[in-house]
């Protein structure tokens, strides 16, 4: 008896990447990124938060692009269109609910993230995080004006983005409410 490994198993694989803590990974990736030189560096982090989030993206958008129906792609196949244009004009619109939604996850989720920053940012690439943990150290003690100015600072890009994307994560929720 064998076993073949399936889509299911490719899946598990690579959510399980996410189940491990960063903080159990960061010292072999600050050796990493010191050897080639991009400690406290904004492409260490984008490179690592890159890394990071790459699991919880490809299973939701797994789940987004298998709901959409085959039939639209095999019917566009039929009448001639290129897999390019079926993956652009009519799979990526179709999810694009789901785009949206796996893109502010992944937004919240970087830009929440403290524990990587903190051990691969030092002063030329620190996070909001790691400023709003910085003023709880000072010399006159905590300043809670300047941190709530800051946290609020740091609030607002993703307010906005939840506002930009909010059409497009309404209209994939309601597309199939109503049957005609």
């Amino acid at each position: 008896f064998q076993r073949r490994i399936g889509n299911g198993d490719i899946l598990f694989w690579i959510i399980s990447q996410r189940i491990l803590a960063p903080v159990a990974t960061v010292i072999p990736i600050y050796m990493m990124f010191q050897s080639v030189g991009l400690l406290d560096t904004h492409v260490a982090l984008i490179l690592c938060y890159t890394v990071v989030n790459l699991p919880i993206a490809v299973w939701l958008m797994h789940d987004f692009f298998s709901s959409i129906p085959v039939d639209l792609e095999e019917s566009a196949q039929l009448d001639g269109a290129s897999r390019f244009f079926i993956f652009f004009d009519i799979v990526l619109p179709l999810a694009r609910a789901g785009l949206a939604a796996t893109t502010l996850l992944v937004l919240i989720l970087s830009w929440n993230e403290y524990v990587l920053a903190l051990f691969l940012s030092t002063s030329r690439a620190q996070t909001m995080p790691i400023l709003v943990a910085a003023m709880n150290a000072g010399e006159k003690g905590v300043l809670w004006w300047t941190m709530c100015v800051v946290i609020i600072i740091m609030i607002v890009p993703v307010i906005l983005m939840a506002l930009m994307l909010q059409r497009f994560i309404a209209r994939g929720v309601l597309l199939g409410a109503v049957k005609g």
